[in-house]
C-alpha cells in the first residue's frame, strides 16, 4: 500500500517510477535498469531492509543516488546509514509536500552535475522506442531509426527542462511518428508523385563527395565515412570513437547535414 501510495504521488507530479515491495524485488529491478534515485524504507519484512537495499545500490548500481526513509532510525542508525551510502535520510511521518521537495532536490543536484548519463538513458529506451515506432505505428526499421534520432536530437535540444527523460522520449517519438503518418497521409490524399531518380556514380561524383568530406570537420567526416560509406553500426562506431551511444545518431544526422550543404 504505501508504495503503490508513493508512486501515486510521483506520477501526479510527473515523475516515473518503478515499485519494489521486498529487497529481492528491488535487487532484480536495479540489476535490469538504471534508476537515478532510489526511495528506499529502512524497515521492510526485516529491519536492516533498508542495509541490503543500500548494499545492493554499492554493488548493481553505485552512480544511483538512495533516499531512505525511516521512522525509527537514532543518530548511530543514521550515521550507518550515511557510511553504507546513503545519500539523504527523511524522517517519517512525511508529508507529500516534504517528500517531493526532497525528491526535486535530488533531481536538480542530478541535473546540475550532468548526471543523466546519455549512454545508460539510450541503451535503457532505445528497444522501447523501437517497439513504439515498429510494432506500435508499424514503420520499417530504417524508418524508425530516423524517427529515434530525430527524438533524440530534440531531446538533446531540451534535456535540462526534462525531468522524465524515458516517458519523454516515449511520449516524443509517439508524437513524432504520428505527425510523420499524417503528413505521409496528406501526400496520399493529394497524388504527390513520388521521384525515381536514377543514380549513375562516376569519377566527377566521387570527386565531388571526396571534396565535400574534406571540407567538413574531423568528427563529421569520420561519421560520414564510417556510418555512410563503410556501413558500420553505431555500436562500431561509439566503440572505436569514443562517442557515448546516445551521441552517436544525432551527431551522424548533424554531420549528414553539413555534408548535404558541403555538396
Amino acid at each position: 500500500m504505501i508504495v503503490d501510495g508513493v508512486r501515486l504521488l510521483l506520477d501526479v507530479n510527473g515523475i516515473e517510477s518503478e515499485g519494489a515491495s521486498c529487497v529481492d524485488e528491488a535487487e532484480a529491478r536495479i540489476a535490469e535498469e538504471f534508476f537515478p534515485i532510489i526511495l528506499s524504507d529502512l524497515r521492510m519484512r526485516g529491519a536492516d531492509d533498508g542495509f541490503r537495499i543500500l548494499e545492493a545500490v554499492q554493488r548493481l548500481s553505485p552512480r544511483s543516488r538512495v533516499a531512505a526513509m525511516t521512522g525509527y532510525a537514532d543518530a548511530a542508525t543514521e550515521a550507518r546509514l550515511r557510511e553504507r551510502g546513503a545519500h539523504l535520510i527523511l524522517r517519517k511521518p512525511l508529508l507529500g509536500d516534504e517528500l517531493m521537495a526532497a525528491l526535486g532536490e535530488m533531481l536538480a543536484a542530478i541535473e546540475a552535475a550532468g548526471g543523466d548519463d546519455l549512454d545508460v538513458l539510450y541503451t535503457s529506451t532505445v528497444g522501447t522506442l523501437q517497439a513504439i515506432a515498429r510494432g506500435r505505428f508499424g514503420f520499417p526499421t530504417e524508418d524508425a531509426q530516423e524517427l529515434i534520432q530525430e527524438t533524440w536530437l530534440l531531446y538533446l535540444e531540451k534535456r535540462r527542462d526534462v525531468r522524465t527523460p524515458k516517458a519523454w522520449l516515449s511520449g516524443t517519438i509517439a508524437n513524432l511518428c504520428r505527425q510523420e503518418i499524417q503528413r505521409r497521409t496528406r501526400d496520399r490524399q493529394r497524388n504527390v508523385p513520388v521521384p525515381i531518380i536514377e543514380v549513375q556514380r562516376n569519377d566527377d561524383d566521387v570527386l565531388a563527395v571526396h571534396q565535400a568530406l574534406a571540407r567538413l570537420d574531423d568528427r563529421s567526416r569520420m561519421l560520414c565515412t564510417t556510418i555512410g560509406l563503410e556501413q558500420l553500426s553505431y555500436d562500431e562506431v561509439s566503440a572505436a570513437a569514443a562517442i557515448p551511444i546516445g551521441s552517436v545518431g544525432p551527431l551522424y544526422m548533424r554531420a549528414k547535414e553539413r555534408l548535404r550543404n558541403a555538396l
